[in-house]
């Protein structure tokens, strides 16, 4: 007598499967076994049989039971046959279709993302090799400075100072600007002044002399000449504007120049 594996389960198919799948054997093999199952698609049902095509090319019932969400299990149809040959139930994470969309998903995000990368590398940093610069105390060396050239009718010009670091050890770094000439320009001009990456000494002066340029600050004192210089020099906050970053930043400062001294 085969086992009540299907009770309370509602089985559909969203068309035609293989072999002895066939609607009259889905549904004889399904009630025999305490299930019930469904020629059309209700909201009953609790699990859609399909193949691996009728997934891909999302076929009706698929589009419509991707919707009705994670409450209803998307198979493919060996969950069926493994099932009922095996008269024990087999787990629906092992055969769920969603889960293959999720790795569908996440494979085609992470081309795009190396894609990305590549396309990066070619006037810029390719990031599927560097990351940002992060230095011991955790910050980030990847800043905004800004100031609205009022003459041109450039307001929120924004440069973007960054700092990078190889993934591949010994560790290799790169200094790279990116402006943009208004608040909302799309179409970026960038700026990497060494032709490769180099040792940390040798891009990080390159970081701190272009900061100096564009704000007439030291980069030791950013924190203290704060808003002190006119609005035609570039201006930096420290992260968030907050009193606990300036505190974090001068903390830092301070820790910067005993290193140097």
């Amino acid at each position: 007598m085969p086992r009540q594996i299907f009770k309370d389960r509602v089985i559909a198919a969203a068309g035609p499967l293989p072999g002895l799948l066939t609607v009259e054997n889905l549904k004889r093999w399904t009630e025999i076994r305490k299930g019930r199952f469904s020629g059309d698609f209700g909201e009953d049902v609790t699990h859609l049989l399909c193949t691996r095509e009728q997934f891909s090319k999302k076929v009706p019932r698929v589009r419509e039971a991707l919707k009705r969400g994670k409450r209803l299990h998307i198979l493919h149809h060996d969950w069926f046959e493994f099932s009922t040959v095996g008269e024990k139930r087999q787990p629906e994470r092992d055969y769920s279709m969603r889960a293959q969309l999720a790795k569908e998903n996440a494979a085609r995000r992470e081309a795009m993302r190396k894609e990305k990368g590549r396309r990066d590398g070619e006037k810029f940093v390719n990031t599927n090799l560097f990351h940002i610069y992060h230095d011991r105390d955790f910050f980030p060396y990847q800043i905004d400075i800004t100031r609205d050239d009022e003459e041109k009718g450039e307001l929120g010009q924004r440069y973007t100072l960054c700092l990078w670091e190889s993934d591949a050890k010994p560790h290799l770094y790169w200094f790279t600007a990116k402006f943009l000439k208004r608040k909302g320009d799309s179409q970026p001009s960038y700026y990497r002044p060494s032709a490769h990456s180099r040792k940390w000494r040798a891009e990080m002066d390159l970081f701190t002399e272009f900061f100096k340029i564009k704000t007439g600050v030291d980069w030791e004192d950013r924190v203290t000449l704060e808003k002190t210089l006119p609005a035609s020099f570039f201006q930096y906050a420290p992260p968030g504007g907050s009193l606990l970053g300036v505190v974090f930043e001068e903390t830092m400062i301070l820790v910067e120049k005993r290193m140097r001294a």
